[in-house]
């Protein structure tokens, strides 16, 4: 039994499409709408849910209350809430909230509950303290 060209060819190209077409469907339902699409969608990062975010500034306000601290970032501040069991050093000490004062300088990292809160995960007081590099020494030419 021969069979004719022309549906060898159909049956070919049906193939081929598939895999692409399927590719292209689960591509656009990844990606956002284009109503939701900001115009700097090209320079801001995404981060799934759950993921510890760093974080790095100059203290400009404390609720010791609402056991609230604020950021001043260069686009916009953040406001991070310590929760029970949030770690808390000063000097490598453990400190608690009362020793958060306005100007000091903190770093640590942050989870973005489902509400929007920012939620302090560590807190480190004072300035970040970077590792030495060992120079290279340079090697005789032989």
């Amino acid at each position: 039994m021969r069979i004719p060209s022309k549906y060898l060819g159909a049956a070919l190209l049906l193939c081929l499409c598939t895999p692409i077409s399927e590719q292209a469907t689960c591509q656009s339902t990844i990606s956002p709408p284009a109503s939701q699409a900001s115009p700097n969608d090209s320079r801001v990062r995404h981060r799934p849910k759950g993921l510890l975010v760093p974080y790095h500034g100059i203290i400009s306000a404390v609720d010791k209350d609402a056991k609230t601290f604020t950021i001043e970032g260069r686009r916009e501040s953040r406001v991070l809430k310590i929760i029970d069991g949030t770690p808390i050093t000063k000097g490598g000490e453990t400190a608690t909230i009362d020793d958060i004062n306005k100007d000091d300088e903190v770093s640590g990292s942050y989870l973005k509950d489902s509400d929007g809160t920012l939620l302090a995960r560590t807190v480190k007081i004072g300035p970040v303290t970077r590792k030495a590099t060992p120079t290279p020494t340079a090697s005789p030419n032989r």
